[in-house]
């Protein structure tokens, strides 16, 4: 800005340049001394320098300038100023002190004062411009007065020096009004800028407000509004132009349909309310469209109205959606627990005389196996499946929820107990009736467990207890069946926790141990192979048997852990035995709900003891094969990469289906022990091993009969083809050290 200032009147720049050539013009022609003709010639060069700094500079915009480059043109200003400054100075000397003419003593005093009052005006933003320039011309008037042939001239010298003082302390003054006139500006643009900034921060944020917002003046006349407020009740810019009344927005909202007259009088009395009480209001209503608007108004400081409209519907319908969801299940819309559970305190608080209110758990047996074999989409319509069949069943008065999973809940009112448990083999039958998934027919099976209130729980968390343990206690008896609740069933199932903690903690602490039986050669009594057998010694009750502590450890999990366990210390205990004789281990089914954990396990056990793969025989039963005989097959065959053999266990006992012989790969076929008690008595029992020693040769395998126990069974089996036995014939079960004994022995 200073140095604009220097370049902001050049009209004036111009013509005192001029007239400052046409000074020295003057002396020459008035005194005819040709030094001033010398002078006018350096002057009218000083003038084509000075025009052409000021055309050069008007042409380029200040604005756009660095630094650099306004140093340069105050440089180039500053130089031309007082090189024409000196030149005036020194033609004032010569024509005061070399002349005696009084016309040039006149002009030149008159042109040098006027040339210090405009430098002053002009070059205030530069104080030192104007010191160096007074300098340069009034310091050689003032010599030049001095040596003049007039005396009184030096009286005059004394006036310009109090002259040149004043100049200076008014451009000094000059100088900082324009600095504080430059901080102002600036301020002021600043402010402009900062304020234009604020006012579009404001539009953009009121314009994004997921609400719709305006305001009005005392009056009710419309002051701001933002777009929100438009889209929101169908409005255009003319309808909502600053000033217009609310009357007037009531009636464009009315005829364009967006609210009824109603709704538009529902809210002026709002805003009017809310004025007179010098307090905020809310309203919700309801648009023609069917939207759902919540109408917040505030008062403001001036006492206007600030108004803010929230489109509710979808949070309304989410939140009814919520409601929904917290009192129902999603795949069924039948009750929750949460639900249920509230529906059974108000039925158990109002049970009658003479009636009971029956508490049916019900859960789907092997749900799981549609799960993995049909697929999950094939689950759900399943469980949909069985939610419509079991609220027909309570259509008349009970209820049906869904517990989760393939679990459900009834509640129904009986008489008696045989009532409760005739209701509970109903919903079995009807369960058990074939059902169209996805163009399958599949059947389910169910178990139940019933508890009557208030005999078995005044609570209803008291009467879920029951109602779960009576359910165990039919899974535990075969499944399929319903079994209502009896004290003894709660002091099973606290057996049968105390012992899950305690087996949980043998297998933690190393509690458990291997015993092992001979398999023999039938005809020559020479070891085989020995089965390794899970024993368990309790501190307190002695020694647990299998039977006991198998099934739970299957239904825990345990099983997978402890497997993992019987595999690595068979491996190990083989390695000490003869190379001849090999190691079998029986496999649970549950293992196999994993199978590459089965197998990373087995590769452990080979792996940490050394024990050859050939060595290793797993058993398997035929309850795994019914279960997943794809997924089990894979695994099976995995596993015979490696070498690992596998025979088929208790084969007899359950369905026995001669196409596992020929479908899986086993070694080694084991005939069940009631083929055996029966061998010497009845026939059947005979032709059926001497037939499947016939199919087992054909395939190569080698069949094993369990439970020898006397030699005239042994001799039976040997002249029907059997190649190899086990039973206390020929040993029972022995720890390892019996084990290594045995074989010191024979050496």
């Amino acid at each position: 800005m200073l140095v604009a200032s220097l370049f902001s009147s050049p009209t004036t720049l111009i013509i005192g340049t001029v007239v400052g050539t046409l000074a020295p013009l003057f002396c020459w022609y008035a005194s005819g001394n040709p030094l001033f003709k010398a002078f006018t010639l350096a002057a009218a060069t000083l003038l084509v320098f000075r025009l052409s700094t000021v055309l050069r500079f008007r042409r380029r915009s200040v604005h756009a300038m660095s630094t650099a480059e306004l140093l340069h043109w105050d440089r180039e200003y500053f130089l031309g100023s007082t090189g024409f400054s000196l030149l005036l100075g020194v033609v004032s000397f010569a024509a005061l002190a070399l002349t005696d003419n009084v016309p040039c003593h006149i002009m030149m005093v008159g042109v040098v004062i006027s040339f210090a009052s405009g430098y002053v005006a002009r070059n205030a933003g530069r104080p030192r411009f104007v010191l160096v320039q007074l300098a340069s011309f009034c310091i050689p008037l003032i010599l030049g007065l001095h040596f003049a042939a007039e005396p009184l001239y030096e009286v005059i010298s004394l006036y310009i020096i109090l002259f040149v003082v004043t100049n200076v302390s008014i451009v000094f003054s000059l100088n900082r009004n324009l600095l504080q006139l430059a901080a102002a500006r600036k301020e002021s643009e600043l402010l402009a800028a900062s304020l234009q900034r604020k006012n579009l921060t404001l539009d953009s944020a009121l314009n994004s407000m997921t609400h719709g917002l305006c305001m009005f003046g005392p009056d009710l006349r419309l002051e701001v509004s933002n777009t929100r407020f438009l889209e929101l009740y169908g409005l255009s810019r003319e309808d909502v132009l600053i000033g217009v009344s609310f009357d007037q927005i009531g009636a464009s909202l009315v005829r364009s349909q967006t609210l009824a007259p109603q709704s538009v009088a529902d809210l002026k009395e709002l805003c009017q309310r809310a004025s007179e009480l010098s307090q905020g209001g809310e309203r919700e209503i309801l648009a023609e469209s069917g939207q759902t608007y919540v109408i917040t108004v505030e008062i403001t400081e001036d006492g206007g109205i600030l108004m803010l409209t929230e489109d509710a519907s979808a949070r309304k319908a989410a939140a009814a959606q919520i409601e929904r969801m917290a009192h129902c299940d999603t795949l069924t819309g039948l009750p929750n627990r949460f639900r249920f559970g509230e529906v059974l305190r108000t039925s158990l608080e109002f049970v009658k005389p003479g009636e009971k209110l029956a508490l049916l758990y019900v859960d789907l047996d092997n749900f799981k196996v549609v799960n993995d074999t049909q697929g999950h989409e094939a689950g759900d319509n399943l469980l949909v499946k069985v939610a419509e069949r079991l609220s027909r069943i309570v259509a008349d008065g009970g209820l049906v929820g869904r517990f989760g999973g393939d679990e459900f809940l009834l509640l129904a009112t009986v008489t008696d107990d045989a009532s409760a448990l005739a209701f509970g083999q109903r919903i079995i039958s009807d369960l058990a009736q074939p059902m169209d998934i996805e163009g399958k027919i599949l059947s389910v099976t169910s178990s139940i467990g019933i508890a009557l209130g208030p005999e078995h729980g005044a609570e209803p968390s008291e009467l879920m207890r029951s109602a779960d343990m009576a359910l165990y206690s039919a899974k535990a008896q075969g499944r399929n069946m319903a079994v209502l609740y009896r004290p003894e069933i709660a002091e099973d199932l606290s057996h049968r926790r105390e012992m899950e903690t305690d087996l949980r903690e043998a297998a933690r602490t190393g509690r458990l141990f291997l015993n092992y039986q001979p398999i023999v050669d039938a005809r020559t009594n020479q070891v085989r192979s020995y089965e390794a057998l899970m024993r368990w010694h309790h501190p307190e009750k002695g020694p647990i048997s299998p039977a006991d502590f198998i099934p739970i450890a299957e239904q825990t999990g345990l099983i997978v852990g402890m497997g993992a366990w019987a595999l690595r210390q068979a491996c190990a205990d083989a390695t000490t035995w003869p190379k001849s004789v090999s190691v079998a281990v029986n496999v649970s089914a549950f293992q196999f709900n994993e199978p590459s954990r089965l197998i990373e396990a087995v590769k452990d056990a080979l792996l940490i003891s050394g024990l050859s793969p050939d060595r290793l025989e797993l058993e398997v039963t035929e309850s795994l094969l019914i279960a997943d005989q794809d997924k089990t097959l894979d695994a099976i065959r995995t596993l015979r990469r490696l070498g690992v053999r596998f025979s088929l266990d208790d084969f007899g006992s359950g369905y026995s289906s001669l196409a596992y012989l020929a479908r899986y790969p086993f070694s080694k076929v084991k005939i069940d022990r009631t083929f055996a008690e029966q061998l010497t008595s009845d026939s059947p029992s005979r032709a059926i091993i001497e037939v499947v020693c016939q199919l087992a040769r054909k395939l190569g395998m080698r069949v094993v009969v369990e439970g020898i126990e006397t030699e005239a069974q042994r001799r039976v089996i040997v002249a029907l083809g059997v190649e190899q036995a086990q039973g206390w014939l020929f040993g029972r079960p022995m720890p390892i050290a019996g084990v290594r004994q045995q074989h010191q022995s024979a050496a």
